[in-house]
């Protein structure tokens, strides 16, 4: 029997197959280039491996690309053709593609913990389970998937590091920074181009708001990372947060231009990173140009299908910001259609749509009307139902940014006053929270309280 580098039992015609289909998972773990180059010579070398079929199915989905899901299809029901000869562990992959083409997100995740459980050394089904716990929010859950085989893997095993780094990000986002921020560490002094362990830290230094270390950190990995794929250009953005709080805005311009919109894109990693910028820079009051324009263009063509709310809702961000205001509106009659037409289906997002989807949609809209009294009203509570939505916290923030613009602008300043003493509880590095707290609490008429917070965010620019 053939195995793969972590001595798991593969179903292939020769040890060739099966290496090349070890070299494409190390790649997609590096957050590589060439996964999709390496996996067709995985088919190349044995067209008929089952797990060949299955990873095909799993990369053709993670994009959420409305034109790869047919390949993905394809690739499942190939798989499902072939799974007779299978071995166990194998055969449960099929089904759990077949629940993701199906639409069942968590059963899929279910299916790939339970082979974890026998299997803990699937580094593929502790990845892919990884991913999409967080793609659904699903956080206690990405926590402690990735607790229960953290005893089954030591430095001895191959891809131990890329394990690491999944488990101190899981740590990160359940706000677990002081046990995630060493582990995020280890793993890129064991490979300098585990960008999503280095993204791990950069979220802990954001979090803590340890501004200045969050720059000096990208800044120092920065080489290593740029050979790294599309994501590297999201640890940029994490650079750029910090410039944005630091109010260097010049910085997070250039920063656009150059590294995370350098050109269009169809990719929705970086779409999502350019909406959210400029959204931040747009309510903080900054002149952004022109640089709407491209980002709506590209969105004009996403109005159609429904993958991921999360992406859906910076598509409407940077349709109603580029004046594309009926092509957002297309996005939300197209969510409910969804919804309407999906509602007993059993598709994971349908619930994600109604409680959080589109709510969080009409506020946007609601804002870039002007109708800061709506968006007010809706993202109150549509706030506490985010984080389905998935994401990261530094991510979703944005939206929590879009219900205190809405507050200031509205003349609603009471409420701002309350939203904004939150904000600089939870943020107290943020230069710009405390210049609006500021000035909040002046429209308050308490002046001696605004010249504290004005003090106080000058000092933060100062050092």
């Amino acid at each position: 029997m053939l195995k793969d580098v972590r001595g798991l039992e593969m179903t292939a015609s020769s040890q060739e197959a099966v290496d090349a289909f070890d070299a494409t998972i190390n790649e997609f773990l590096a957050s590589g280039r060439d996964a999709a180059a390496l996996l067709k010579h995985v088919n190349e070398a044995d067209p008929e491996m089952v797990m060949g079929q299955c990873v095909r199915g799993y990369f053709m989905r993670l994009p959420q690309q409305a034109h790869l899901i047919k390949g993905s299809n394809d690739a499942f029901a190939k798989a499902k053709s072939l799974s007779a000869n299978a071995n166990r562990r194998e055969q449960l992959h099929v089904a759990a593609l077949g629940s993701w083409v199906a639409g069942d997100l968590r059963n899929a995740a279910a299916i790939w913990e339970q082979i974890l459980v026998d299997y803990p050394h699937d580094i593929l089904a502790l990845r892919i389970a990884h991913t999409i716990h967080f793609y659904l929010g699903d956080l206690d859950l990405m926590r402690d998937s990735m607790a229960r085989v953290m005893p089954r893997w030591d430095e001895g095993v191959p891809g131990y590091g890329y394990v690491l780094g999944c488990r101190a990000f899981s740590l990160e986002e359940s706000h677990q920074f002081a046990a995630a921020e060493p582990m995020g560490r280890r793993a890129v002094e064991i490979n300098e181009g585990d960008v999503w362990a280095g993204h791990c830290v950069a979220h802990v230094l954001e979090g803590q708001g340890r501004r200045q270390e969050g720059i000096q950190w990208v800044d120092e990995h920065e080489e290593a990372w740029k050979k790294r794929g599309i994501f590297a250009r999201h640890i940029w953005w994490h650079r750029a947060l910090h410039y944005l709080e630091l109010e260097r805005f010049d910085d997070v311009l250039t920063a656009f231009d150059r590294e995370y919109w350098p050109e269009p894109t169809e990719d929705n990693i970086d779409l999502t990173n350019a909406s959210s910028m400029l959204m931040r820079l747009d309510m903080l009051g900054v002149d952004v140009g022109e640089r709407w324009e491209s980002v709506g263009e590209v969105c004009a063509g996403r109005t159609k299908d429904r993958l991921r709310p999360f992406n859906d809702l910076h598509f409407v961000m940077a349709l109603t910001r580029s004046g594309r205001m009926m092509a957002a509106r297309e996005i939300l009659q197209s969510m409910r259609e969804f919804v309407s037409a999906n509602d007993d289906n059993g598709l994971t997002v349908v619930d994600v749509y109604k409680q959080a989807g589109i709510p969080v949609a009409e506020a946007i809209i609601a804002h870039a009307e002007g109708n800061f009294a709506r968006t007010v009203e809706i993202m109150s509570s549509a706030r506490y139902r985010m984080v389905p939505l998935g994401g990261s916290w530094a991510q979703r923030d944005v939206w929590v940014r879009v219900l205190i613009d809405a507050a200031i602008k509205g003349g609603k300043h009471s409420y701002a006053r309350a939203l904004l003493a939150e904000r600089t509880a939870d943020c107290p590095t943020s230069a710009p929270s405390w210049n609006m707290y500021a000035d909040t609490l002046a429209a308050c008429g308490e002046e001696d309280e605004a010249q504290v917070a004005r003090t106080r965010g000058a000092e933060l620019l100062a050092a």
